[in-house]
Formats: structure tokens, C-alpha cells, sequence
């Protein structure tokens, strides 16, 4: 029997091949063969590189949740000072008008 599989890329065939037992005794060793080739397989496939675009992806999603935050604070920041300055401007106006109802 003769097993192909592709990547889900689509780059290239790997197969695997066992042959029919001849009598029951080579059947578990049969079985054996084929667990150790779909193991092999399975090591083969890019399940490996999955987990390492996963693990890419995610330091990525980390690094634009750190600017994310960073903008945010830096949008508080600057929101605070602008209010800072704004209090201070009005207090200067609400100065000045008192001056310019006193006559000063």
C-alpha cells in the first residue's frame, strides 16, 4: 500500500509505503512499521512551521499591542497637558478680564 500526502503548501508529495503481512505474526510488526512512518510523517509535515508562524504571529501581535499602549499613553499624556494648559489659559483670561473691569 502506497500513502501520498501533501503539504498544504502544495510543495512536494510525501509518501510512505508498507506491504501486506504474508501471516498474522507480521501483522503487528506491520503495524508498527506504519505508526513509525506516520510518526516519521507527522514530524515531516509543517506542523512545526505552523507552530513557528504561530509563535512569529504572536510576537508581533505583542509588539503592536506595546505600540498600541504606547500611543495610548502618549494620547493621555498629551490630553492631560493640553488640559493643563487650557486651565492655565483661562485663569490668565478670567485675570485679565477682572483687570479690565477694575480698570486697571
Amino acid at each position: 500500500m502506497s500513502v501520498l500526502f501533501q503539504d498544504p503548501h502544495g510543495n512536494g508529495d510525501a509518501s510512505f509505503s508498507s506491504s501486506q503481512p504474508d501471516n498474522g505474526s507480521s501483522d503487528s510488526l506491520t503495524l508498527f512499521h506504519s505508526e513509525k512512518a506516520v510518526q516519521e510523517l507527522l514530524q515531516q509535515t509543517p506542523i512545526q512551521q505552523t507552530d513557528d508562524h504561530l509563535i512569529e504571529f504572536s510576537e508581533a501581535l505583542r509588539t503592536v499591542a506595546k505600540a498600541l499602549r504606547r500611543a495610548a499613553e502618549g494620547k493621555a499624556s498629551a490630553q492631560a497637558e493640553a488640559a493643563e494648559w487650557k486651565r492655565r489659559f483661562e485663569l490668565e483670561r478670567a485675570r485679565n478680564q477682572q483687570l479690565e473691569h477694575k480698570g486697571f
